[in-house]
């Protein structure tokens, strides 16, 4: 699972990458993804960059909890 989340992770924070590297001189009636225009209301733009970024934190926060997470055989050394 932690290969998952890792791919996972890098394939969203690149493609959030790619939508703000070009367009940073966009105007607010379209925007750019792989050199093609997305024309739409900028409240479905704003909205659709915003659920991009939430699904990257919520696969960061997954990755991370993955990570630092004890393995099952030390959790009883605990008590």
């Amino acid at each position: 699972m932690k290969a998952l989340y890792l791919s996972l992770s890098v394939i969203l924070t690149v493609l959030i990458l790619i939508l703000a590297f070009e367009n940073i001189t966009a105007d607010c009636q379209q925007i750019h993804f792989l050199f093609f225009p997305i024309k739409s209301n900028p409240t479905f733009l704003t909205f659709g960059v915003a659920v991009l970024g939430i699904l990257t934190g919520m696969v960061y926060h997954a990755f991370l909890n993955k990570t630092l997470e004890e393995p099952e055989e030390n959790a009883d050394d605990a008590f």
